[in-house]
C-alpha cells in the first residue's frame, strides 16, 4: 500500500509538470479543484482508528456530537475547546452520521480555503499542492482542528499584503475558532509595517541560534509553566512531537527551514517580481523559523506555533524553479518530486 501510495504521488508530479500546469484559465481551475477534491476523500476515507488524532475525532464525532435538532447550547466538545470544530461536527452529523462522512466533511472545508491559497498566490499551483502534502499531510489525517485553521490563515494573507487590518482580524478570529494556535498569526500584520531587509533576516537568525543554544532551557521552562502553551503542545501528537524531531538544535527541520529562508532572501530581487505577497510570506517564514530556533528545547510548542506559517513552503519552493535555466529545470523537478516524496514517505510510513 506503501508503495502504492507513493508511487501515485510521484506520478502526480509528472502529470503536473507535463500537463496539468501547461493548463491556461478554466481547464487549469478545474483540474486543480479536481486534484483537491480527490485529496479531500482519499484523507477522508482513511481508517481513524489507525491514525493518532484521528481516533480521537472519532469517538467524539460517535459518542459526543448530536445532529443539530438534538443539539443544546450546553452542548461542549470533549476532547478539544474549540466550539467552531465542534459545530462543524454538529452540521455533519445533520446531513449524515457517517464517521466518513464527517472525516471527508472536514477534509473537504479545509482542501477549499487550500485551494483558494493555493490559486491566489501561487505561479504553479498543482506543484504547491504536491510540496504541500509531501511536507504536511500528517496535519489533514491527525491535526485536522490545526489543519482547517491554518489553511484559513493561509487564505487571509491577502489582507496583510494590502494592509486591511480588520479583515485579516476577521481571519484570524474565525481561524481560532476552529484552532486557538490561530491567534499566534496575528503578528504578521504589524510585522509587514517593519522593513526587513536581508541583513536582518541573517542577523535575526543567527541571533536566534545564539538564543537558544545559551538559553533555550530557560526559555523551555518559562514557557512550560503557561497552561495554553502546555495544552498546544498535549494535542500536537506527531509533526512537533519529541519522538518526531531532536529538541535542540540538531533538530533537521531548522537547518531545513533556514535553507529555505536564506534561499528565499538572497534571490529576492528575481524571486519579488513573481508575486506581489512576497515580502509577506518572507515576513512569515522568518517569524516561523525564529520560533522553531528559540523554542527548540520545547519542540511540541515549537512545531505547533512555526507549521502555521511553514505551510507558505507550499508557495516558496515552486519558485524556485525560475532560478534554473530553462534547458536546466528538470534537475529542479527531480530535486522537488524526490525530495517531499520522501518527505511523504516519513509522515506515513507507520501508518501505512
Amino acid at each position: 500500500m506503501l508503495s502504492i501510495i507513493l508511487f501515485s504521488f510521484v506520478l502526480y508530479y509528472i502529470l503536473s509538470i507535463y500537463y496539468f500546469e501547461g493548463l491556461k484559465g478554466r481547464d487549469r481551475t478545474a483540474f486543480l479543484v479536481l486534484s483537491c477534491a480527490l485529496v479531500a476523500i482519499v484523507i477522508g476515507m482513511r481508517n481513524p482508528l489507525m491514525w493518532s488524532d484521528s481516533a480521537i475525532y472519532y469517538q467524539e464525532f460517535v459518542d459526543v456530537v448530536k445532529p443539530l435538532n438534538e443539539t443544546s447550547s450546553y452542548d461542549r466538545p470533549q476532547n478539544y475547546g474549540e466550539l467552531g470544530f465542534f459545530y462543524l461536527g454538529v452540521i455533519s452529523k445533520t446531513l449524515s452520521n457517517s464517521s466518513t462522512f464527517y472525516f471527508i466533511f472536514i477534509s473537504a472545508i479545509t482542501m477549499l480555503f487550500l485551494f483558494f491559497g493555493i490559486k491566489k498566490y501561487s505561479i504553479f499551483p498543482f506543484i504547491a499542492l504536491y510540496v504541500y502534502l509531501g511536507r504536511f499531510v500528517n496535519r489533514n489525517t491527525i491535526q485536522i482542528r490545526a489543519a482547517l485553521a491554518v489553511a484559513i490563515i493561509i487564505w487571509g494573507t491577502v489582507y496583510v499584503t494590502k494592509r486591511e487590518l480588520w479583515k485579516y482580524l476577521l481571519v484570524v478570529l474565525i481561524a481560532s475558532r476552529f484552532h486557538t494556535s490561530a491567534y499566534l498569526a496575528f503578528p504578521l500584520y504589524f510585522m509587514n509595517y517593519v522593513k526587513i531587509n536581508r541583513s536582518y533576516i541573517y542577523m535575526g537568525i543567527f541571533a536566534s541560534l545564539i538564543i537558544a543554544a545559551y538559553f533555550g532551557g530557560t526559555i523551555r521552562d518559562i514557557v512550560s509553566q503557561s497552561e495554553i502553551a502546555n495544552e498546544w503542545a498535549r494535542s500536537y501528537i506527531e509533526e512537533g512531537s519529541e519522538k518526531a524531531y531532536s529538541n535542540d538544535l540538531t533538530n533537521p527541520v531548522i537547518w531545513y527551514q533556514i535553507f529555505i529562508l536564506f534561499m528565499w532572501t538572497f534571490f529576492e530581487e528575481r524571486l519579488s517580481k513573481l508575486t506581489e505577497h512576497y515580502y509577506t510570506i518572507r515576513n512569515a517564514y522568518f517569524y516561523s523559523t525564529v520560533v522553531l530556533i528559540v523554542l527548540c528545547q520545547y519542540a511540541i510548542l515549537a512545531g505547533r506555533i512555526s507549521t502555521i506559517f511553514a505551510t507558505y513552503e507550499m508557495i516558496i519552493v515552486p519558485l524556485f524553479i525560475v532560478l534554473f535555466p530553462k534547458n536546466n529545470r528538470m534537475l529542479a523537478h527531480i530535486g522537488i518530486a524526490a525530495f517531499y516524496a520522501a518527505f511523504m514517505y516519513l509522515n506515513i510510513r507507520q501508518y501505512i
